[in-house]
């Protein structure tokens, strides 16, 4: 099982539209083959979060069958559904991403 977690640091004044967005834009990354489920956590501490400290951060971490379903999705989904976020928020927020393996 792969762990695909996306970070993102969040401009305090728009973090209520920001979260309404994010429940069916996860909802969305789901309905990829291979994704199983998800979860989204508040950041408390974050290196990048203290570098900018007039945000709030989330961590979404999605539960992925296998690196070959990840590659598909980042190859072929991820692009749009990236894209949705940055025009609707624009430097309002950023993101970034890790890939965990369980052990």
């Amino acid at each position: 099982m792969i762990i695909y977690e996306v970070n993102c640091l969040v401009d305090s004044d728009i973090v209520n539209e920001f979260r309404a967005w994010l429940k069916p834009h996860i909802e969305a990354v789901l309905k990829a083959e291979g994704f199983h489920s998800a979860e989204i956590l508040s950041l408390m501490a974050d290196d990048q979060l203290t570098a900018r400290p007039y945000s709030t951060g989330f961590s979404i971490r999605y539960r992925v069958s296998g690196q070959s379903a990840l590659d598909h999705y980042l190859t072929h989904l991820a692009p749009e559904l990236r894209r949705e976020g940055v025009d609707r928020f624009g430097d309002q927020f950023t993101a970034y991403r890790r890939v965990l393996k369980e052990d």
